[in-house]
């Protein structure tokens, strides 16, 4: 079996040599997967971490190559374990995981659609009667479209005996039969992307024991187990995620590019200058033409080099020249808290976060600053939390999580320790590891930025806001 692995060799800089099957290579040769060359993995990171700029490809060729380690390790210990049918599937399912991705990998996957509707009230309609398009698909969900209807991969896989409905619920991580190791927080896919972003940003948190930990991996009912003696490696891995996330994901910089994008998508998307519904972009995937193979980085790069140089649409030039000539909106005014279990946040951050949309209408006018509205940016941001579930999750979270009905999802992501008589238990539950303690925090974190403007305006502004909550607060 290992032998059909071998039919072609790519050297990739964090694994060494990755082989592939013939069916493999020529999934990798369709010009559909060779558009993940042109998709970066981390977004905007490149202009903080000059490095960041590998590619959706090569991290689905990464992913495939942990999947192919993790099934050789379960398989030494009892060959039935993953079937060689099985074995094929995964390996596919990994390289293709990320076939859906839209440019820039999640920037443009959701549209702000609440800020949309104002947009599309037609003559004579209160907004609020207006049903907006249909929203943009999620990547897992364009990946399974283009798995069962785009030509070149549909039929390479159909022509091999391949169900393409096992490989889209095998991304999902909902097949009843094949084990699940493409969706849970110890998974292959994060395994990957922690090395390679860590190795590419040249940052040394994600340099985790991935050596150790694959050789220290079960299969139990389906579901991935750790065992003991690899508790600190899973650990370390863990809270290099959450110092990734921290220094990375969202880091100031970083995080002000992609939130300009979305302002820059949105206006475009009203003055119908990209996809305007969900069913545009899943039509053009299922097509069997290049104007899908286009849907990558260089598509809001073009738009963006377009409207940069156009004087009648000000506001749209002036984003579109931050991001082109790196000039990224200033950061005036950041809270961030870690609290502990369910406790409220801070009466600072409340205030903050409720009152700033208020407040940056006040400060636009003032005649110290005169800073347009528009060129206000803020959101809430996605801190530590990856998914539903996530290591720092409170154990009461979790408890609710299950009294909801959603315990499939639960116990598929928690990450899944051997206790000493052999039988899984959550990590999280055990109270002799530090992530019993640290999921019981709750990370927050709210920003303001301002477009154009000089160190010594940001001052102002950042004092202004201070005063502004300490008199509230007393």
């Amino acid at each position: 079996m290992e032998d059909d692995f071998r039919h072609k060799i790519i050297i990739d800089p964090v694994h060494g040599d990755i082989g592939l099957s013939e069916l493999e290579t020529n999934l990798i040769n369709t010009p559909t997967f060779q558009r993940l060359k042109r998709i970066k993995q981390l977004g905007f990171a490149h202009t903080v971490y000059p490095g960041a700029r590998h590619t959706r490809f090569e991290h689905s060729l990464g992913v495939m190559h942990i999947m192919s380690r993790i099934i050789q390790v379960f398989r030494s210990r009892n060959k039935d374990s993953v079937s060689d049918d099985h074995y094929r599937k995964l390996r596919i399912a990994a390289l293709l995981h990320d076939i859906g991705h839209y440019p820039y990998s999640h920037l443009m996957e959701k549209i702000p659609w609440d800020s949309a509707r104002q947009y599309i009230s037609k003559k004579g309609q209160a907004q609020e009667d207006v049903e907006p398009p249909k929203k943009y698909p999620s990547h897992e969900k364009l990946g399974e479209i283009i798995i069962t209807e785009r030509k070149d991969i549909k039929e390479l896989l159909e022509s091999n005996g391949i169900d393409l409905m096992d490989i889209a619920a095998l991304i999902q991580g909902s097949h009843e039969d094949i084990p699940n190791l493409l969706n849970a927080s110890l998974d292959v896919d994060r395994l990957d992307y922690l090395v390679r972003d860590s190795q590419m940003t040249g940052l040394p948190y994600g340099r985790v024991d991935l050596n150790y930990i694959v050789n220290n991996l079960e299969l139990d009912e389906k579901e991935i187990v750790v065992r003991p003696k690899a508790k600190s490696s899973v650990e370390h891995m863990l809270m290099g995620r959450y110092f990734m996330f921290n220094t990375v994901y969202t880091h100031k910089t970083v995080f002000a590019f992609e939130e300009l994008i979305r302002k820059i998508v949105l206006i475009l998307w009203n003055k119908g200058k990209i996809y305007k519904s969900g069913e545009e972009i899943e039509n053009v995937a299922k097509e069997d033409s290049e104007k899908f193979l286009e849907f990558d980085d260089r598509y809001l790069d073009k738009l963006i080099d377009k409207y940069a140089n156009d004087q009648r649409k000000r506001t749209l030039a002036n984003f579109c020249k931050s991001v082109k000539f790196r000039k990224p909106p200033k950061l005036v005014y950041e809270i961030s808290e870690l609290r502990w279990d369910n406790s409220p946040p801070s009466q600072r951050y409340t205030i903050f976060k409720t009152n700033r949309a208020d407040k940056i209408k006040e400060l636009a006018k003032d005649v110290e600053i005169n800073v347009p509205e528009e060129y206000w940016l803020f959101a809430d941001i996605k801190t530590a939390q990856f998914e539903k579930v996530h290591p720092f999750m409170s154990l009461a979270e979790v408890k609710k999580l299950l009294e909801t009905g959603d315990q499939d999802q639960v116990l598929r992501e928690l990450v899944k320790l051997k206790d000493r008589s052999g039988n899984p238990a959550n990590l999280i539950e055990d109270p002799s590891s530090i992530f019993h303690y640290l999921s019981r925090l709750n990370p927050t974190l709210c920003r303001l930025y301002v477009l154009g403007i000089d160190d010594a305006k940001a001052n102002l502004i950042h004092k202004k806001i201070d005063e502004w909550l300490k008199e509230l607060i007393g």
